[in-house]
């Protein structure tokens, strides 16, 4: 009913979310964001984000996580589900990119940026969704895809364009399962964001030229990938689910 949401609210208040990727980038905004909000923020990443905890704030914590190993993921999925304290959302924001030409890339470097950005996050999505209805149901998962998934990906980035498309079917199939239990999954595409991956292995040059097929004229800055995952969390969204949000400057369209 419309009449039970809050328009003053996003309704984050007090809740658990876990946010993969956080020591930096976008993964450290939206943890930063969604702590301002209210939540109850963890923060995991494989490199220590400790600094991104502090500066949330809110009580927020730091774990560590490699998405490569699956049996940690499961066990920090088990330990925030413990007891009577629910995980309300997963934010899974880690990824790996490092760029190679199409014509070089190897069978070791798809391997490695598949049990990244793949086969790691279908392990951590699944076991969240799979305590979310132990706890009872309900919650929300989004999922971080890239424009690549949609254009083939540039710059060296083909192997990773082609995990994040495999991530948008993984959501959609989600979101099927997870209707039933009240538990909303959806993606959010960013084009180019002004982080430490996307300059990887670019060149001034290279990202002036990038910049220039974006209709604003920019990269993205964290915080405004922030903004919508916040969204995409609330009450306001309750009945989005399946669905990818595009936040790229208008870039897609061109």
């Amino acid at each position: 009913m419309v009449d039970d949401l809050n328009p003053g609210t996003l309704g984050l208040a007090g809740r658990k979310v876990l946010v993969t990727g956080a020591a930096q980038g976008i993964g450290r905004a939206c943890a930063v964001w969604l702590a301002r909000l209210g939540a109850r923020v963890v923060l995991a990443d494989i490199q220590d984000c400790t600094g991104s905890a502090a500066e949330a704030g809110n009580g927020a914590t730091a774990r560590r996580l490699d998405l490569c190993d699956r049996a940690a993921g499961e066990a920090l999925i088990a330990d925030l589900t413990a007891g009577d304290d629910p995980l309300y959302a997963l934010v899974n924001c880690a990824g790996l990119l490092i760029r190679q030409p199409f014509e070089t890339i190897t069978a070791e470097q798809i391997e490695l940026h598949t049990a990244v950005n793949q086969t790691g996050v279908f392990f951590l999505a699944r076991a969240t969704m799979e305590a979310m209805r132990r706890q009872g149901g309900g919650g929300r998962i989004v999922l971080y895809t890239s424009q690549g998934a949609f254009t083939g990906g540039s710059f060296g980035s083909t192997h990773y364009a082609m995990n994040k498309a495999a991530l948008t079917a993984l959501m959609k199939s989600m979101a099927r399962l997870g209707g039933p239990d009240g538990i909303t999954v959806n993606a959010i595409s960013p084009g180019a964001v002004d982080t430490p991956m996307f300059r990887g292995g670019m060149s001034e040059a290279d990202i002036a030229q990038f910049c220039k097929t974006i209709p604003v004229g920019r990269p993205a800055e964290p915080q405004e990938l922030a903004a919508p995952t916040a969204f995409l969390l609330s009450e306001w969204a309750r009945y989005i689910t399946g669905t990818t949000l595009h936040v790229n400057g208008g870039q897609l369209m061109v």
